[in-house]
């Protein structure tokens, strides 16, 4: 990748047919360790934040009150009566923000989706690597009180497709957290875009994502209540990314994929950001009244939007409550020209 767009149309097809792809050295080499690096502290700060929160709260502080306090870093949303959230973890990431609008990106987004998206998700992540064999899966809870995999051996999978194709909805089955999902079969049409932003070479033994191939045509999620599909297991037709750092993985949401839960030790940590991307029109952020912790939608103030690279503030525009948003320009031009179109029926008599 050196934002040649003449691998757009061949990447699109390649994504359509087979539900994901990868776009190689995104972010350059040379830049690697230093965004390395800041994900890491971004992820101390907000590790550090979702602590004293969870601290702060349990003194019955009022939303004023948290908003206001000196060292906790929580944000008002766009959506009046809901309670403040972390501050998206964009704002300690200045390098990072560079390369997330970078326009083969976006042009791939809108080719997908529309002309207006919106980053909708964006959180890091650090899987620490282990070489222990463990023949008995070992299940523990999210920071949202869902089921995960914390243990298993290679052979154990965590199969699922992204919200919003996931019935668990982060929330599950209490309706002050979960943001809604969509019921099956699925209409086919990408709804939502994934990416995993590697910071690290990723392959076998080294946090490679697990995938199936097409599988965001089968109209169903692996975790669906009736299909019996055990989501632990492997699947015939899998594969497994190899990329090197600064390689993009894109995904439809609704492909099914794991995460790896073996990983070999000799090759430290594997390092990703991970956003979501949805058009202007899916609903996003109205529900989960009382939720706090998800990562979806977490807001930033007017400050840190005018900090942000100029190609990457209309995508996060709508997660600062202070500013207003328009539907973009192609858009509006795409109504008046079908007004224009018809507008020779107007004084037309119907006989």
């Amino acid at each position: 990748f050196k934002g040649d767009n003449s691998k757009l149309k061949p990447a699109i097809k390649f994504f359509e047919k087979n539900g994901f792809c990868v776009i190689d050295n995104v972010i350059p080499s040379k830049k690697i360790k230093i965004i390395k690096d800041e994900i890491l502290k971004a992820r101390r700060n907000n590790s550090d934040n979702f602590n004293l929160y969870k601290k702060l709260l349990k003194k019955n502080l009022n939303d004023k009150q948290l908003l206001s306090h000196k060292k906790l870093k929580v944000r008002k949303q766009r959506i009046v009566g809901k309670p403040p959230k972390l501050v998206n973890e964009i704002v300690w990431m200045p390098e990072y923000s560079k390369y997330l609008a970078k326009d083969f990106i976006t042009s791939f987004v809108k080719a997908i989706l529309d002309d207006h998206i919106k980053i909708a998700q964006f959180h890091t992540k650090k899987a620490t690597q282990n070489n222990i064999q463990n023949n008995k899966i070992q299940i523990g809870e999210d920071p949202f009180g869902l089921p995960m995999v914390l243990k298993g051996n290679k052979e154990t999978r965590e199969w699922h497709t992204d919200w919003p194709h996931d019935p668990w909805a982060y929330g599950g089955g209490f309706k002050g957290e979960n943001i809604g999902c969509l019921k099956q079969p699925f209409p086919d049409l990408t709804m939502c875009i994934v990416m995993v932003w590697y910071l690290t070479d990723v392959g076998e033994n080294t946090g490679g994502t697990f995938c199936v191939p097409k599988s965001h045509k089968f109209k169903k999620t692996p975790r669906g209540e009736k299909d019996n599909i055990s989501i632990f297991s492997p699947i015939s037709n899998e594969i497994q990314i190899n990329a090197k750092a600064g390689s993009v993985f894109i995904q439809d949401s609704r492909l099914w994929h794991s995460p790896p839960v073996q990983l070999d030790s000799s090759n430290g940590d594997r390092i990703a950001v991970v956003n979501r991307w949805t058009p202007w029109w899916l609903s996003i952020n109205d529900y989960a009244p009382n939720d706090r912790f998800n990562v979806v939608c977490k807001p930033i103030n007017k400050k840190e939007y005018q900090k942000l690279p100029k190609k990457l503030k209309p995508l996060m525009q709508h997660l600062c409550a202070d500013l207003k948003e328009y539907i973009h320009p192609k858009i509006l031009k795409r109504s008046s020209k079908s007004v224009e179109a018809h507008k020779k029926y107007f004084r037309k008599k119907i006989s």
